[in-house]
């Protein structure tokens, strides 16, 4: 039996066409594509797969977990579908995510509780990071600019709104 279909099988599903495909081709693409991009590249070879079947595969395999939700800059659904344990490194300047080896870079132990009789089940870490490229590209500059300007500030220490000067350069 191949492998996809013992997973899928193993978490409940039944080895469908469609969730076959689509959890192949989660593991082979190591881009923590976004559904579009899933739905573009299978696309191509199936035509008959539809953008709303990506999206209930995708979330059906995060329930069973089988792939995990990572974090996006925008709105749009990012997959992870490497089923080692692993963190996340994410660059804020262009949204590149990289693969963290635990072995590597080992996490702290969360608590068993946290208050309010919250109980934990996992931790996941995500670094905010700038990527070589970027930083060769001197994107750390903008970011930084753009980080500083998120950062909350308390009204009595917020400026006064300046009125918006065009400049040219």
């Amino acid at each position: 039996m191949p492998p996809t279909v013992e997973r899928l099988r193993q978490a409940g599903l039944k080895a469908t066409g469609p969730r076959v495909m689509l959890l192949s081709a989660l593991e082979q693409d190591r881009r923590h594509p976004t559904a579009e991009q899933l739905y573009e590249s299978l696309q191509v070879h199936h035509p008959s797969l539809s953008l709303s079947t990506v999206y209930q595969t995708l979330d059906t395999f995060i329930r069973k977990g089988l792939c995990r939700r990572v974090s996006d800059a925008g709105d749009r659904l990012r997959v992870d579908g490497t089923p080692q344990d692993h963190d996340h490194a994410v660059c804020r300047a262009c949204g590149s995510i990289f693969d963290i080896d635990r072995t590597v870079f080992p996490r702290p132990l969360p608590p068993s509780h946290l208050p309010n009789g919250l109980s934990v089940t996992g931790l996941r870490v995500e670094y905010d990071v700038i990527c070589a490229t970027c930083q060769s590209a001197g994107q750390a500059a903008i970011l930084a600019d753009t980080i500083q300007a998120r950062k909350p500030t308390s009204r009595s220490t917020m400026p006064r709104k300046r009125k918006a000067v065009s400049k040219t350069l």
